[in-house]
C-alpha cells in the first residue's frame, strides 16, 4: 500500500491491490472530511511508533493528522491547533511550516518535529519543536508536559526562589505552569523569568504556552419509533465518560456551554496535602447534561488545563422525539 496527495493537493489517496477486481485502485481517504485539507497540503511525514500516523502541514500552517490502522479499518483525521499566535493581533494560531519524523535517541517510538512560526513580544520567531510521546499509564503528574513550545525544569537552590527562568523563548508570553504536578497560576514572562506565587527549593516544573484539546462528537443516532433520528429533536439527559489517566476535562452540548465532568478523585483523604491528586481512570460520575431539546445531539470535550486527558468512550442517555 502506498500512500500519495493528489495533484491539487486537496486529496489523500490510497494505493493497493485489490483482488477481487485483479488490479490497482487509489480510494480517496479525504472524502469524509473534505473540509480538513481545504487551503491543499505542502508538507507530509508518517510516525509509525507508537501510533501509526500521517502528519501533514496545510498551505495555511495548519498541522493535520491522519490516523491510519487499515488492518482495523480505522481511519480519521485530526487538526492540531498550537499554542500562541502567528499575527501581532493575536487571532491566527501558530503556523507550521515544517514537519518531519526521525527515531528518538533510544529507537522506542517516532518523533515528529516540526518548524513553528509565531509572533512573540512583537517579533517574528520560528521555533524548532518535537511532539511529546502520548501521556503513558503510570507516569508520575510531575513530568506531564501538556503545554506548546514548552520546557521542562528542575529547581535546585539552597536558598527557596519564588522564580524560575530559562524562558527567553516565550517573553511577555502568558504562560501555563504545573509544579511538581500541581496546577499553578498562569504568569506572564518578563526578562525571561516569571514569578511564582510561592517559594520553592526543589521541585519540577513544566511551563508553556497554553493550548486547549478539543473533542466533539458526529450527530448522535439513538434512533427512533419510527425510523432515523437524523433531523427529530432530541435531548440528552446524562453522559457517562470512559477515562483514561485524566486530570480535569470540560463537557457539555457546544463549546459555549461546558461543565466539568464528575470524577470521584479529584481528591480524598488518601491524598497526602503536598501532592496533586492522581489522574482517573475509569467511569465517571453519571453527568447531569447542561443542554436542552435540539436535533443536533454533539457530545463537545474539552481539557484547557496542562494536564492529561484520554477518553475512552462516551455514553450518552438520549430521548429522541418522534417528529
Amino acid at each position: 500500500v502506498a500512500l500519495f496527495l493528489q495533484r491539487d493537493r486537496r486529496k489523500l489517496r490510497e494505493m493497493a491491490f485489490v483482488f477481487e477486481a485483479d488490479g490497482f485502485k487509489a480510494p480517496d481517504m479525504t472524502i469524509l472530511a473534505e473540509h480538513v485539507t481545504e487551503s491543499g497540503i505542502q508538507a507530509m511525514a508518517y510516525s509509525q511508533s507508537p501510533d501509526s500516523i500521517l502528519w501533514a502541514v496545510r498551505n495555511d500552517g495548519a498541522l493535520l493528522g491522519f490516523t491510519y490502522l487499515r488492518d482495523q479499518e480505522v481511519l480519521g483525521w485530526h487538526r492540531h491547533t498550537l499554542g500562541g499566535h502567528a499575527d501581532a493581533n493575536g487571532i491566527k494560531p501558530a503556523a507550521v511550516e515544517s514537519v518531519a519524523v526521525i527515531p528518538s535517541v533510544d529507537g522506542s517510538f517516532d518523533e515528529v518535529w516540526l518548524v513553528v512560526r509565531r509572533t512573540i513580544n512583537g517579533e517574528l520567531r520560528r521555533h524548532v519543536e518535537v511532539l511529546g510521546r502520548p501521556w503513558p499509564g503510570g507516569n508520575d503528574l510531575a513530568d506531564a508536559l501538556f503545554s506548546d513550545s514548552g520546557r521542562s525544569l528542575r529547581v535546585q537552590s539552597n536558598e527557596p526562589v519564588n522564580w524560575v527562568g530559562g524562558l527567553d523563548h516565550l517573553e511577555g508570553q502568558t504562560v501555563n505552569l504545573l509544579i511538581d504536578g500541581a496546577l499553578h497560576p498562569q504568569r506572564q514572562v518578563t526578562g525571561g523569568t516569571v514569578e511564582l506565587e510561592r517559594p520553592i527549593s526543589d521541585a519540577v516544573i513544566q511551563v508553556g504556552l497554553p493550548r486547549i484539546a478539543r473533542l466533539e462528537t458526529l450527530r448522535l443516532e439513538a434512533g427512533a419509533a419510527d425510523g432515523t433520528a437524523q433531523g427529530k429533536t432530541k435531548r440528552i439527559t446524562k453522559v457517562v465518560f470512559r477515562l483514561f489517566e485524566t486530570s480535569g476535562g470540560k463537557a457539555g452540548p457546544s463549546a459555549a456551554v461546558l461543565d466539568p465532568v464528575p470524577i470521584s478523585n479529584y481528591r480524598n483523604p488518601n491524598t497526602a496535602m503536598n501532592s496533586p491528586a492522581a489522574p482517573f481512570t475509569g467511569d465517571s460520575q453519571a453527568m447531569i447534561w447542561p443542554g436542552g431539546y435540539e436535533t443536533e445531539g454533539r457530545v463537545h470535550f474539552q481539557q484547557h488545563l496542562p494536564l492529561p486527558a484520554t477518553v475512552v468512550a462516551i455514553f450518552p442517555q438520549v430521548v429522541t422525539q418522534d417528529r
